[in-house]
């Protein structure tokens, strides 16, 4: 799958974030007026409970259609972007410290808000994507790194131009005082992609699993409370500027790592058959869709390589992996059949049972 296709469908695919443990941001500062856009969908709940464990005042801007239920004590400003700028008019006679642009894929839609609002805060913040950059096969990829080209005709954009030109839109109407997020994969609870779930629910299973190439190949992925926690502590300390989002820690991890990691937190007694990129290869066992989240160095080396030094650099606190973990299981089991079955018509990813067992002989042979 092409990777920025895969983090555009994560995206689209994710649902209702609801109330749950996470690690509290910094200690408080200044109580901020917050207006959230959105906020009620999957990583909007995390940045508003994160300001919520802050004493910060809140204000939703949406529909209203969206898990309506979710955040009854707040206001709630209704508003559809759709509808263009008519609809930020309820908005005009307020100022907030900070506005929180969620996830809007159409570039339109922030070339709206941000004109509308322009002076009704000081601070934009905006979630992005490591979606913009051009070129995966660098390694190490930084804020600075060279982004997708904008096309004249706005028809040829995809996620990756759209997101961009949003970019653009708010450094250009807030050069003093804007905040851009670049994350990679989000993962945590209400995740529905199953992509990191497919890991745990297999080690949970006990199962005999084909692990990814050597296991030397790096992974990275974020939980979706720390975007949310960045998100509050950027406004409270109003750190200007862009900054990659990615994790699941600070130092790099392998795959080796990660499943055996996982592995022991689960006490899973699964035996892990790693499997050559050559074997995977010769069998048509593909990266991320077959073996989910796994990106080989000799696909886009750079995909799960970016830089996180400008994040870590504030003083971050990534979630513990452990925690990211649990978070996806107990989702998984509070809200879905257990009994899914990978790599079929209803659970298009990962590797259908038999076939993976069918390798899994070849292997052992």
């Amino acid at each position: 799958m092409e990777r920025r296709d895969f983090i555009r469908k994560s995206v689209a695919a994710t649902a209702l974030l609801s109330s749950n443990p996470m690690l509290s941001c910094d200690s408080p500062k200044d109580n901020l007026r917050i207006l959230v856009l959105g906020g009620t969908y999957f990583l909007g709940p995390s940045i508003v409970n994160a300001a919520l464990r802050n004493n910060h005042s809140v204000t939703l801007f949406n529909r209203g259609v969206t898990n309506p239920k979710l955040f009854p004590e707040l206001k709630l400003i209704n508003g559809d972007r759709e509808l263009g700028i008519k609809a930020y008019n309820p908005l005009m006679k307020e100022h907030w410290d900070v506005i929180i642009d969620v996830w809007p894929e159409k570039s339109k839609l922030v070339d709206e808000a941000t004109s509308s609002l322009m002076d009704h805060t000081d601070h934009y913040v905006f979630i992005s994507s490591i979606a913009v950059y051009s070129d995966f096969q660098q390694v190490g990829l930084i804020e600075e790194s060279d982004v997708v080209n904008l096309p004249s005709n706005m028809e040829e954009w995809g996620y990756s131009e759209e997101k961009l030109a949003a970019e653009l839109f708010i450094s250009d109407r807030f050069p003093d005082g804007h905040t851009i997020l670049r994350p990679g994969p989000i993962k945590g609870w209400r995740d529905p992609a199953l992509d990191l779930l497919y890991w745990c629910i297999k080690l949970n299973r006990d199962e005999s699993i084909i692990a990814p190439g050597s296991g030397f190949d790096p992974l990275q992925f974020i939980d979706v409370n720390d975007v949310g926690r960045f998100a509050i502590m950027a406004s409270e300390n109003k750190n200007v500027g862009i900054y990659n989002c990615v994790g699941p820690r600070k130092e790099p991890l392998l795959w080796k790592d990660f499943l055996e990691l996982s592995k022991k937190h689960f006490n899973s007694q699964a035996q892990l058959h790693w499997a050559s990129e050559e074997f995977l290869a010769s069998n048509e066992v593909s990266s991320f869709t077959d073996l989910p989240l796994w990106a080989p160095l000799s696909e886009d080396k750079g995909f799960m390589q970016i830089s996180n030094k400008k994040l870590t650099q504030t003083g971050f606190v990534y979630t513990p992996v452990n925690t990211t973990l649990d978070d996806c299981m107990k989702w998984f089991r509070d809200n879905m059949d257990t009994n899914l079955k990978f790599g079929t018509d209803e659970i298009d990813i990962g590797l259908e049972r038999s076939r993976e067992l069918e390798l899994i002989a070849q292997l052992i042979e």
